[in-house]
Order: C-alpha cells, then sequence, then structure tokens
C-alpha cells in the first residue's frame, strides 16, 4: 500500500481547534482556573499531547468522509 494521503489545511485547523479545546478542558479539570503561566503551560501541553494522538483519527475520519461522497 504505496498511496499517500495529502494533508489539507482544514486537516490541520480542525486538528488545533480540537486540540486548543481540549487542552483547555485537561488544563480546567488539573489546573485552578486562573490566568496564570502555570495554566498557559497546562493548556499547550494538553492541547500537544491531543494533536499527537488525534492526527491519524481526524485524518481517518477525513478520508472517510471524501469516500463517502465520492459513491454518491
Amino acid at each position: 500500500m504505496t498511496e499517500e494521503v495529502p494533508v489539507n489545511r482544514t486537516d490541520l485547523l480542525v486538528l488545533v481547534a480540537v486540540s486548543l479545546g481540549g487542552g483547555f478542558l485537561i488544563a480546567w479539570g488539573t489546573v485552578s482556573l486562573e490566568l496564570s503561566p502555570r495554566f498557559v503551560n497546562a493548556v499547550f501541553v494538553g492541547a500537544m499531547m491531543l494533536a499527537f494522538f488525534l492526527f491519524i483519527p481526524i485524518m481517518g475520519v477525513r478520508l472517510f468522509i471524501d469516500d463517502w461522497k465520492q459513491d454518491e
């Protein structure tokens, strides 16, 4: 299987939005909600973790939607 999967700009925007939103929720659950360097760091750590683990599922969903649209 040597088929390359292109990464669209939309895929990256969805990944960034989901990762930042999830990072905020993770930080909110682990650190007190206040504008501090610790909270901002927790948001970015959570966002990076989610971006790492969600890249392949988001690409898979996009490929599934593309195949579904081509079948119709």
